[in-house]
């Protein structure tokens, strides 16, 4: 029997995840030294998860273009807000990208934007944060998706709050572990200090929602009308989706 990889990642961030919290219970003070390094493996250990899941995934090549182009479009969009404290509309192109295409295609274009732009932006351990936390949004608006059987503007929205703050909580929490080796005494205080850059993300993923929701997710949809692929049962035939 074949094991898949992405079951392998998955074994592999478990126990990971496993040695971090054995090591926060009874090692609190090692884990503090070593911290940003185990935190950062775990991540990667996390995006090699998603992309091993991509890999194994049944999409078509015209997919796959699809979510590389939607993905580079994100990236990008983040460059001319970069003036702008914490304003992007990347969350909220992510959110539109699972809700319409799917958790997997959220997670990718999430993972590919801030690998993406931080080459503009600069990397850093940060980078894999920025990629589970983006690819997260993605995932959890993916599975919303395919539960609602229409998506409006004020879904966009109501998401780009809630998975807004999820993402901030996640970033201060690496600010936490990465700059801070998570010291205890420093744990409120970097939530606290994060606040007012929190608020701003959130208050820009609702004014991109507003203001681009419905011209943007009619354009997805139409994008997903036209890359759909299905099969005919007798000959196995492809047929393309044309609105």
């Amino acid at each position: 029997m074949k094991i898949k990889l992405s079951l392998i990642m998955i074994i592999a961030s478990l126990a990971m995840a496993s040695f971090l919290i054995y090591m926060a219970i009874f090692q609190n003070t090692l884990l503090g030294q070593y911290a940003a390094i185990l935190s950062f493996v775990l991540m990667l250990m996390i995006i090699g998860v998603i992309f091993a899941k991509f890999e194994e995934s049944e999409i078509s090549s015209k997919e796959v273009a699809l979510i590389g182009i939607l993905g580079a479009i994100t990236a990008a969009s983040r460059i001319p807000f970069a003036a702008l404290p914490n304003i992007k509309p990347c969350t909220f192109l992510i959110i539109v990208t699972g809700l319409v295409f799917g958790a997997l295609a959220g997670a990718m274009v999430g993972s590919m934007t801030a690998a993406i732009s931080n080459i503009f932006f600069g990397q850093g351990p940060w980078t894999a944060w920025e990629m589970v936390a983006w690819s997260m949004v993605g995932i959890v608006a993916g599975y919303l998706g395919q539960r609602m059987k229409s998506i409006s503007v004020k879904d966009i929205v109501l998401l780009g709050i809630i998975l807004g703050m999820a993402y901030n909580t996640l970033m201060d929490f690496s600010s936490w572990v990465t700059f801070y080796r998570a010291d205890p005494n420093l744990f409120v205080p970097t939530f606290v200090v994060g606040l007012p850059f929190g608020a701003l993300h959130i208050t820009g993923n609702v004014i991109f929602a507003l203001i681009l929701g419905k011209p943007v997710l009619t354009m997805f949809q139409r994008f997903k009308r036209r890359t759909k692929i299905s099969y005919d049962a007798p000959g196995h035939n492809l047929k393309e989706a044309v609105p």
